[in-house]
């Protein structure tokens, strides 16, 4: 075969191989132009509904426990010695129960010498009592022997110096009235004296015994059996009044506006199970300038096993009501201004709301978005206005959980 004949071959091959390509082309295209087009789904996205619920809002506080009111048992008594103790540590007593006793016998010395000396002033009394009323006979007396005496003068009887001798002791014998007049004031007056001193010495032996001047618990006693007592160590017991105890907190300056006397409040003390139910009683007028923090006194309930001086912490109630609520983490803040994202028909919608309390991680919805309707949990972070998602309700799994 010439080597023409080869290359015309080889051209007429080519030329079938490119025709049949060309015979393909528009079958293979039109297999293509046939096939669906691929529909993409909106993300899943977890949504929950604005709720009715009860919100309640609390707020920790910490201090020490004290006695709501103390009471202090004592004398101002020096020097006397112990000689009984009625009480202790930990003992509830009743008013006017004897605690301790003192020993009184140098006041029963004094008492018996006071009784002596009103005794003897008794009787310098009655003694003067007697001369005045010689002394008053003796001014009867100088008085009639001055009247004869004036009655022989003007006669010419009896002379001037008689006269003047009987005028003189009826001088005297007032004199010597008044002077036992005098003396039997004197002698009032100093049992006057010895009365007070008496009744002094009653009052003294009166303090001998230590009484509880209110009802309550004992919280510590300082008497010692044989002790010496002096009126500057102090009382010798301290009592709770009507073992009544507080919780002293105090409370930043920020936080005291949202409290208010009788508010309710659980007390948890240190290294016990159960809570104490309590009240606020007294919130502090005044603000520490330096902590900027305010004192506040709760009340416990009666019956509790709190101790005096132990540390305690209370959450205090300060909201509870009954309102639609939304998670926390469904609103989103752009500036001062609150918003939500609902969901309807699988079309995300940012609407503006007006917020009210907070608690428990819920907070309320005042205005923008109805009970029931559904808002996106999380909102803020995949979606944003106008976007469509498939909403997962529930207990379902596959949404987007930022």
């Amino acid at each position: 075969m010439s080597r023409n004949a080869v290359i015309a071959l080889s051209l007429g091959a080519l030329l079938s191989g490119a025709a049949a390509i060309v015979g393909l082309a528009p079958a293979s295209f039109a297999a293509n132009e046939a096939e669906p087009a691929v529909v993409q789904t909106p993300p899943s996205i977890r949504v929950t509904q604005a709720e009715r619920r009860e919100l309640v809002a609390t707020l920790t506080v910490t201090g020490t426990i004290l006695p709501r009111d103390e009471a202090a048992a004592g004398t101002d008594l020096n020097g006397l010695t112990v000689t009984a103790l009625n009480a202790d540590e930990g003992d509830m007593v009743k008013k006017g129960d004897v605690l301790a006793v003192l020993d009184r016998s140098t006041l029963d010395t004094q008492l018996a010498q006071m009784q002596a000396s009103r005794a003897q002033a008794e009787a310098n009394i009655a003694q003067m009592n007697a001369q005045i009323g010689d002394a008053e006979v003796g001014v009867r007396q100088a008085k009639d022997a001055l009247d004869r005496a004036k009655a022989l003068q003007a006669k010419g009887v009896a002379t001037q110096a008689q006269l003047d001798n009987a005028r003189h002791a009826f001088d005297s014998a007032n004199a010597k009235l008044v002077s036992a007049q005098k003396a039997l004031a004197s002698s009032q007056a100093q049992l006057a004296v010895i009365d007070a001193q008496k009744d002094n010495v009653l009052l003294q032996i009166e303090k001998t015994e230590v009484r509880a001047p209110a009802d309550g618990l004992v919280l510590a006693r300082d008497a010692t059996l044989g002790g010496i007592v002096s009126a500057s160590s102090g009382p010798l017991f301290r009592i709770a009044i009507g073992a009544e105890f507080e919780l002293a907190a105090t409370v930043a300056e920020t936080a005291l506006p949202k409290l208010a006397t009788g508010m309710r409040a659980e007390i948890s003390l240190a290294g016990a199970d159960k809570t104490i139910g309590g009240k606020i009683r007294r919130i502090s007028p005044e603000i520490n300038s330096k902590s900027r923090l305010g004192s506040i006194r709760i009340t416990l309930d009666p019956g509790s096993a709190a101790h005096a001086g132990s540390f305690a912490r209370g959450e205090v109630e300060t909201l509870r009501s009954n309102a639609v609520a939304v998670p926390a983490s469904a609103v989103i803040f752009r500036g001062d201004k609150a918003f939500l994202q609902a969901v309807s028909e699988g079309k995300v919608a940012t609407v503006p709301v007006a917020l009210g309390a907070r608690a428990g991680g819920f907070v309320e919805v005042v205005s923008g978005i109805e009970e029931g309707q559904e808002i996106v949990s999380r909102a803020g972070t995949f979606v944003a206005d106008g976007d469509l998602v498939t909403p997962i309700r529930g207990e379902k799994t596959g949404a987007i959980q930022p």
